[in-house]
């Protein structure tokens, strides 16, 4: 038998269950079950708060990013001074005693066999400055693993290999002429492309100084003003006057006006002739000075 206690005498209006059945003759007091509910409830609760948590930091784990792996050192070096010749447009130079320094790799010759070897690498049929030193074409830089970028400079392209980074920056051609040495050097950038014995102008036939500009060169050019004479290898300085080879050359002036230089298969007036282009820079200054000469041919009699 199932007793109904409901108390509905307290002051303030409430009705509430005073026992509830668990049984024959046998009740709980309705506090006490109300304690057990919510017991129940709130370790439902807690357990499921603690699974939905153990997924999340779960979850997170798996997420975890690898750790990044460091980015190989760099080197920034100085810049490359890069050598261009007129006979071989779009084709820079550098030499290669700077190539192996910057790169760090041991440079070896064979004169015998006219093979370089730079690093692991062979190069051959190589360029040379008018003294010797040997040119590598920068394009020869992928044999060293190495890669060449473009920048938005048309005279600079960078370079980078076996951790190191340079740009190789086309040098400014000029050509200099010291009349009271009778010499002649031309550059590029801080390099001596070459450096020659010349003939001047001879008294009365006087080559000007001053700052000029080379214009047209012809592999064989007559002479209009001297019955067409050959001057093989000419690039016009001023006018009339022009650099040319020429079989005689001696240490003082003695041209009708023109810079003679020494012919020859592999002579400076050939040489110059495939590095040189319109527009280079020429300077020409000095005086020869002839009572040093003929004191000096007095004292050798």
């Amino acid at each position: 038998m199932v007793v109904n206690l409901i108390s509905s005498d307290r002051s303030d209006g409430l009705n509430f269950v005073s026992a509830l059945p668990i049984g024959r003759g046998h009740f709980v007091p309705l506090f006490l079950s109300a304690a057990l509910i919510v017991g129940v409830g709130l370790a439902t609760a807690s357990t499921g708060n603690s699974g939905l948590q153990g997924v999340g930091q779960q979850g997170t784990q798996d997420q975890t990013k690898p750790p990044e792996v460091p980015k190989p050192v760099v080197i920034k070096a100085e810049d490359v001074t890069g050598v261009t010749y007129a006979d071989k447009p779009g084709v820079t130079y550098v030499l290669a005693r700077t190539l192996s320094e910057r790169l760090s790799m041991d440079l070896e010759l064979d004169k015998n066999e006219k093979i370089m070897t730079i690093g692991d690498q062979q190069f051959e049929g190589f360029r040379r400055l008018y003294a010797g030193n040997i040119l590598v074409p920068i394009r020869d830089i992928e044999k060293l693993s190495g890669t060449i970028q473009p920048t938005l400079a048309d005279d600079r392209v960078t370079v980078e290999c076996n951790g190191i980074v340079f740009d190789v920056v086309v040098g400014k051609k000029r050509i200099e002429v010291d009349k009271a040495a009778q010499e002649l050097t031309a550059f590029q950038g801080d390099i001596v492309v070459l450096k020659t014995n010349v003939s001047t102008g001879r008294p009365g036939h006087n080559t000007p100084n001053g700052e000029f500009k080379t214009g047209p060169k012809e592999r064989m050019h007559y002479s209009r003003k001297y019955n067409n004479a050959e001057m093989p290898y000419a690039v016009q300085v001023n006018g009339d006057v022009f650099f040319h080879g020429y079989p005689s050359v001696p240490p003082y002036p003695a041209s009708h006006g023109c810079i003679r230089m020494p012919l020859g298969r592999n002579g400076p007036a050939k040489y110059m002739f495939s590095w040189v282009h319109r527009g280079i820079d020429v300077k020409i200054f000095g005086t020869f000075d002839w009572d040093a000469r003929r004191e000096k041919r007095r004292k050798r009699r």
